[in-house]
């Protein structure tokens, strides 16, 4: 092919790939309107979006329209342990298909079943639901490769959480505030104690903001120069820029999510955002070898500016005082003795089925065979690492750490350079949207929340989009 050839053909392709990027950037900002899509039509929606948007890339691909991404090649293995889980649901959902019987007890203690087990799965709809899901946020995963192309479109994609998490920030505040009761869809929320947005769980909510926050943050030092300033003039001149330039603007939203996160009262939430940029901060500091001044001032004042100016204001003391009440044990409510003998159940589950586990999106039917009498009922395990044991087994356990671990290990490897900021900033938010949903994940199920689970995937993909993140498409 010519020089003349390859450049209409790469022009051709950037063009056509604008508009794909374009609709791929509305759905993430859509996505967690709809109560976190998480009912049936909503994440449906999702699904049907993303594969339209896979669609159409493929049809520009096949008529010579799209090219190829050598991205794909720097993903192919995080994308194939994707890959090989979606299909490991779909051998859930095919078993049932081809064999029935009571071969395997899933009743407590190995009692004899009420009724007709299956092999795969226990609730053959659930894991068709599970398996549309996980196909679509695989979709999601691979047009974030092929789409998301050059440093410009990765800053695009980060600014789009941002801006999705302040409106969501700015409608739980004001609720919250004010007293207004507001209907959205079928869920109505009186403004009151704590915020939620469009969420019904406010736990979920804390954790979309902390996503959003952790975007925030890698935008900031993507646009900080993380080298140290030769001289008091040079110092001044990054003091006015921090000041009246972009990176003001985006202070100023991170604050209004970081007061919605305060006014969530969520435990976790919070212990989350504020633990995973203590702990990226200073990881980030010793991949560096160096310190970098620019970056240890800017986590110092997220951490001080958020925790004493913004807590003071909007009450950051009774986050405190509960996560207090909770690690002492005293004053402890309903809720958390539901979610510990939840956790104990979901452990003997495991033991009765640890390599399969009861299918994906079983564990509302699957679990009221072991809960106790005094026990309510919950549909979820209120913790992820239990849910996706007791669902997947340890064949799809396996599976999603092997995925976790390729991408703690490419945003880990990006943080080593001081001199390609964007890159820095990339791996930063990405490293810090994973340590905080980890630490999220011991105590609730955000992970189950489609929406979430959507940001969450584009989170850990966004270093593996660009080698060097340069350019501009």
């Amino acid at each position: 092919m010519s020089p003349q050839s390859n450049n209409l053909a790469i022009a051709r392709d950037v063009h056509f790939t604008r508009w794909l990027f374009r609709a791929y950037l509305l759905l993430l900002f859509l996505m967690p309107l709809p109560l976190g899509s998480n009912r049936p039509i909503f994440w449906s929606l999702m699904v049907a979006g993303i594969a339209g948007i896979t669609l159409a890339w493929g049809v520009g691909l096949s008529t010579g329209v799209a090219r190829w991404p050598a991205a794909l090649k720097r993903a192919r293995w995080v994308l194939g342990v994707l890959g090989v889980f979606v299909g490991w649901v779909g051998v859930q959902v095919l078993l049932p298909l081809f064999y029935r019987g009571e071969s395997i007890s899933h009743s407590p203690r190995g009692a004899a079943p009420t009724g007709e087990v299956v092999w795969g799965t226990v609730d053959w709809f659930g894991t068709l639901d599970a398996l549309l899901l996980s196909l679509g946020l695989l979709l999601l995963a691979i047009m974030t490769i092929v789409l998301v192309r050059s440093s410009r479109r990765t800053m695009q994609v980060l600014y789009t959480l941002v801006l999705a998490g302040l409106l969501q920030a700015l409608l739980g505040s004001y609720l919250t505030l004010s007293g207004v009761e507001f209907s959205f869809l079928e869920y109505r929320q009186t403004g009151g104690a704590n915020a939620h947005g469009t969420f019904i769980n406010r736990n979920h909510y804390a954790n979309l903001l902390v996503l959003a926050l952790s975007a925030g943050v890698g935008l900031l030092l993507a646009q900080m120069d993380l080298t140290a300033a030769s001289n008091a003039r040079e110092r001044l001149r990054r003091l006015l820029q921090a000041s009246l330039g972009p990176k003001a603007r985006l202070r100023i939203y991170m604050v209004v999510m970081v007061i919605a996160l305060v006014l969530t009262r969520s435990r976790m939430g919070n212990t989350a955002f504020f633990a995973s940029i203590t702990i990226v901060g200073l990881f980030a500091l010793w991949r560096l070898r160096k310190p970098s001044r620019p970056l240890l001032v800017l986590v110092v004042s997220v951490l001080v500016i958020d925790i004493f100016v913004v807590g003071t204001w909007f009450g950051v003391e009774q986050v405190i005082d509960r996560v207090q009440q909770t690690v002492q044990g005293d004053g402890w409510q309903v809720n958390e003795k539901i979610r510990l003998d939840t956790s104990r159940e979901s452990l003997d589950m495991i033991r009765q089925a640890p390599l399969a586990g009861y299918g994906g999106g079983s564990f509302y039917t699957a679990y009221p065979a072991w809960r106790g009498n005094d026990q309510a009922f919950m549909d979820h395990a209120h913790n992820d690492y239990l849910e996706f044991l007791v669902e997947y087994g340890l064949i799809g356990g396996v599976l999603l750490a092997w995925f976790l671990l390729l991408c703690l290990a490419r945003a880990a490897r990006g943080l080593c350079d001081r001199d390609k900021a964007k890159q820095f900033g990339v791996c930063f938010a990405s490293l810090m949207a994973m340590v905080a949903m980890m630490i999220h994940a011991t105590v609730d199920f955000s992970l189950q929340i489609p929406a979430n689970a959507g940001w969450f995937v584009v989170l850990c993909l966004l270093p593996f989009t660009n080698n060097h993140m340069n350019g501009r498409v």
